[in-house]
């Protein structure tokens, strides 16, 4: 089961070695951490933050959802965080509470594979 999951998140574009290298080779901690990745609330508080119009919090949270990604080594939600990261930290607030949905979905097909 485990290869297999890993298998399907090294297909969709995880960076399964090296975060397996952080980890000192501990599979079993990786899927530790894998397994509790459906639960992050920084895409609920995210959601929150846009829809009032917050765009400190709504940075931070994507802040913090892009760290968890990416220690993760999942790459493809990393760059769609770093997008709206880079936006907002540009001034491009509209532009990057746009991005939304594209987070969202991202982070919702990385915990369909986990799953």
């Amino acid at each position: 089961m485990n290869e297999e999951l890993l298998d399907r998140l090294e297909d969709m574009g995880a960076e399964v070695e090296d975060t397996l290298d952080r980890l000192m080779g501990d599979e079993e901690l990786y899927m530790e951490y894998l397994e509790k990745f459906p639960d992050n609330e920084n895409i609920l508080k995210l959601r929150q933050a846009i829809d009032a119009g917050d765009c400190d919090t709504a940075m931070k949270e994507v802040h913090t959802l892009k760290g968890v990604a990416l220690n993760l080594g999942l790459l493809p939600l990393v760059d769609v965080c770093m997008d709206m990261l880079l936006d907002f930290r540009d001034g491009k607030n509209e532009e990057a509470m746009a991005q939304i949905g594209n987070v969202e979905d991202c982070f919702k097909k990385w915990c369909d594979a986990i799953r």
